[in-house]
């Protein structure tokens, strides 16, 4: 955030696609008190729920650990695009380090209870692999 609130509009072009008025909106929610900020790498959230410092996606992307009953699922977020990325140990095209990108999917799979419970951000397929629950929602376990 505090990147994308001051650093990244200072030379045209820096700030990724940002959109200005959702930078606004979280910068005005969190002088109301309603954003909690995690800085850093393998910060507790709540009980259960952890970011971990991923590949350099944009400045300081994060994915997410949760432990269920099945152990520990990682959300990749942009992290991991597609099953395809981790399938063939294969970067995100979008990122701006190659290799902090494989080193965060050699990660996830570390963490992640076994590398099915790692869950892309983008691949339609998961919409598939899970219980669908809900029109666009599907339920992880």
């Amino acid at each position: 955030m505090e990147y994308y609130a001051g650093e990244a509009w200072q030379s045209r072009g820096t700030h990724g696609g940002i959109d200005p008025e959702d930078i606004l909106a979280v910068v005005k929610l969190n002088t109301q008190g309603r954003v909690g900020l995690v800085n850093g790498d393998a910060q507790q959230i709540l009980p259960g729920i952890a970011a971990y410092t991923g590949g350099k996606h944009t400045y300081a992307s994060q994915f997410i650990t949760v432990n269920t009953a099945v152990g520990a699922v990682v959300l990749a977020s942009d992290n991991m695009y597609l099953y395809e990325n981790l399938e063939k140990r294969a970067p995100i095209a979008q990122t701006l380090d190659r290799e902090s990108n494989l080193r965060a999917q050699d990660r996830m799979k570390q963490l992640a209870a076994d590398p099915q419970w790692i869950i892309p951000g983008h691949d339609p397929l998961v919409m598939t692999k899970f219980q669908q629950v809900a029109p666009g929602v599907v339920k992880i376990q």
